[in-house]
């Protein structure tokens, strides 16, 4: 008789289908076609059909924890409940700025602990903080510049132009010393693209225009050694500009960023261990602009909003792109194996920054060349489990 082998048992075994949860974007990923009139200071509006990065600076889209969406109309503030569905009604304003404090650059809503407080940020150095509920300003002061800010509590760190990232605590009295008292980090070279502080709010993340992204412990002043080996030294680098990064909230110590080239790669971030590195492979060529990325709350899963096309060939030694077009959609992707699992086309025209509701669920996309805000569903919310009562509660009763 001739025996079998465990290779000729693999042979005749059929491959297992991937099976996905039911919160799945499998399942939920789609174009609702509901849009919001949004509509950007003509300092930051696109050149049609140019696909230029540089327009990825502004970030005019943001929702709070309350799920109340902030945005832009010219140098105005508004402001949507998205709780309901997203149409165009009951739309509110909070403010329009002073000609003289320039251009709306960065809408920045603050966490859980300050849901009704927005920061604003302008071209020319402003910063305001806004309390909603009251709708009157409560803090204002000047900068050098900034091109994008993200809160940690009180604290809302701010990204410079020259890449200098401060943090600035809205706690300190009196408010005048408040600048003072501002820590400064000044590693970066190039402007600072993107910021995220990771889900306990000890370690903030920077990407900048030169490709470089940098994970900073809090209170300290120098940059965790972390990435991957380059001439004996870690380094986390992109080769083009890191347009989004994102830590993942079911795994404290991944971070994900993506750069204007369509290369995602994902990072383990260790601030206690010398392992930390490029995870592997982690690393992904989309062939279109990375404009934001976010992972699921839900599920193991991360979603990325793509814009313009990739005209660069491939690189030889990196990984193979998807062979269907990619561009101006969204896309998901499941982790660890990074394996494919959706993808939905949104518009002709490229679409800018995007932000995850407050549920998890859509994500809100802004498209600057056709005055709009795209609502996309991603996931379903996970469903609680109802406790039934029993025959014992009754008896107790």
């Amino acid at each position: 008789m001739r025996s079998v082998s465990v290779s000729s048992i693999r042979s005749t075994t059929p491959p297992a289908h991937p099976t996905f949860p039911d919160i799945s974007a499998k399942y939920h990923l789609r174009n609702t076609k509901i849009t919001i009139d949004y509509s950007v200071p003509m300092s930051a509006a696109p050149t049609s059909g140019s696909g230029d990065m540089d327009n990825i600076a502004p970030h005019l889209l943001s929702c709070s924890p309350a799920n109340v969406l902030f945005f832009s109309r010219g140098n105005r503030v508004h402001f949507k409940n998205i709780g309901s569905g997203g149409g165009a009604e009951d739309i509110g304003q909070l403010c329009k700025l002073q000609e003289d404090r320039g251009d709306l650059r960065v809408i920045e809503c603050a966490g859980s602990d300050l849901p009704h407080i927005v920061a604003l940020g302008t071209t020319k150095g402003f910063v305001q903080i806004w309390d909603v509920k009251a709708k009157k300003m409560t803090m204002s002061w000047s900068t050098k510049g900034v091109s994008v800010m993200k809160w940690n509590g009180a604290v809302l760190t701010l990204g410079g132009l020259k890449g200098t990232i401060r943090h600035y605590d809205t706690r300190v009295e009196p408010k005048s010393k408040m600048k003072d008292q501002a820590p400064k980090l000044t590693r970066h070279q190039a402007r600072i693209m993107s910021l995220a502080w990771s889900v306990n709010g000890k370690v903030l993340a920077s990407g900048d225009e030169a490709g470089t992204v940098y994970c900073w412990e809090q209170g300290k002043k120098v940059p965790l050694d972390a990435g991957e080996f380059v001439q004996r030294r870690k380094k986390m680098q992109h080769a083009n500009m890191v347009s989004a990064v994102a830590w993942c909230p079911w795994h404290p110590k991944l971070l994900a960023s993506g750069d204007s080239k369509g290369i995602l790669r994902l990072w383990n971030v260790e601030p206690s261990s010398p392992s930390s590195n490029a995870l592997t492979p982690g690393i992904l060529d989309l062939g279109a602009s990375i404009t934001s990325l976010h992972f699921s709350p839900h599920v193991k899963e991360i979603v990325m909003a793509l814009g313009a096309a990739v005209t660069d060939p491939p690189r030889a030694e990196g990984p193979c792109r998807p062979k269907f077009s990619m561009t101006n959609s969204v896309s998901v992707y499941s982790f660890p194996s990074l394996r494919h699992i959706n993808t939905v086309p949104i518009t002709d025209k490229p679409s800018r920054d995007c932000v995850l509701n407050a549920q998890g669920t859509k994500i809100i996309l802004e498209i600057p060349e056709e005055n709009k805000l795209g609502i996309c569903d991603v996931w379903s919310k996970r469903k609680e489990l109802k406790r039934h009562s029993s025959f014992l509660d009754s008896v107790i009763r």
